[in-house]
């Protein structure tokens, strides 16, 4: 599918109280051993109609859930600017589309912690979720695109001063989104520079069957995945300390993904666990170098009987 300027806008909402809006930013820093994700979503169907954003930075090997370096979130009333120069909370948050399908500004600044600007540049197309080989569940939001980006920019954090030049993945998604059956899925993304980047996700549908979803970036062309096996290793605690992946894509190529992370940052919140780590990697022995990110969104309960061993 070729997506469209406009795309990157908001969209018309139907009736259904789980309709949501959203798009994030995840990235990661290896050099600070650093990781983090910037988050807006709107809900107009809700009992109480909210917009609402957030920004987290973990940093180093983080074992005690909700306990990130730095962390925010609020909700605020949804504001009616288009997304492509969207302003909220008097400036707290801003994104500026500076080309369309291309390259953006964002920039937060709390005005007590962290101050954060990057210029983001979109270097290997747009991945819609209409083009991946199984069809996309609908937990999942109705229409969805992911794309991989590179980054400069400057974070000022706690009064330290760190030039950025990163890379990351990005989403934007609107439509019916429902958390639950999001339970045991693996996202994971990662990027070598501006030469290679995949971006995958394995989810289990309603009637138990397990698919991949995503691309393969091989510096030209996204080809989308076609198989794909995950082999995470976790520490005492039940977080992914490192992944091994084979992922094949349409055009019969497979790529061996070894990585090992070097932060983390598990969230509990209700039922949910979430573990999001950010790793380094090396394809086919060597053949490209990257870092990512491996989100794994656990039932709590799951969690806690299966996975966390201490």
């Amino acid at each position: 599918m070729v997506l469209r300027a406009d795309d990157e806008l908001r969209h018309p909402h139907t009736s259904l109280p789980e309709w949501r809006e959203s798009m994030w930013y995840c990235f990661q820093i290896p050099e600070y051993e650093m990781g983090g994700a910037i988050y807006y979503s709107y809900m107009p169907n809700a009992q109480k109609p909210v917009a609402s954003y957030s920004v987290y930075l973990t940093k180093g090997w983080v074992r005690e859930p909700n306990t990130a370096l730095y962390s925010f979130a609020k909700e605020i009333p949804i504001p009616d600017a288009e997304w492509d120069d969207l302003t909220l909370d008097g400036g707290v948050l801003r994104y500026k589309r500076l080309e369309p399908l291309k390259r953006w500004n964002i920039a937060f600044n709390d005005g007590k912690r962290l101050k954060l600007e990057f210029d983001v540049d979109i270097f290997g197309g747009n991945w819609h979720y209409i083009d991946n080989t199984y069809e996309t569940p609908k937990y999942l939001a109705g229409d969805r695109y992911h794309r991989p980006y590179a980054a400069t920019g400057e974070m000022t954090l706690d009064g330290t001063k760190y030039p950025i030049n990163m890379t990351g993945d990005s989403d934007h998604s609107w439509g019916p989104r429902r958390w639950e059956p999001l339970y045991k899925s693996k996202y994971i993304a990662g990027q070598c520079g501006t030469d290679w980047a995949f971006h995958a996700f394995e989810g289990v549908a309603l009637d138990g069957g397990v698919f991949p979803y995503g691309f393969v970036y091989d510096g030209k062309t996204m080809s989308p995945i076609t198989n794909l096996e995950i082999c995470p290793d976790y520490d005492a605690d039940g977080i992914q300390r490192g992944i091994v992946m084979n992922i094949v894509d349409s055009n019969r190529r497979m790529s061996r993904i070894k990585g090992t992370s070097f932060c983390s940052s598990p969230t509990e919140r209700g039922t949910v666990w979430n573990n999001d780590c950010y790793f380094e990697f090396t394809v086919n022995d060597g053949e490209h170098k990257g870092s990512g990110i491996l989100s794994f969104y656990w039932n709590l309960e799951y969690y806690l009987k299966v996975l966390k061993r201490t």
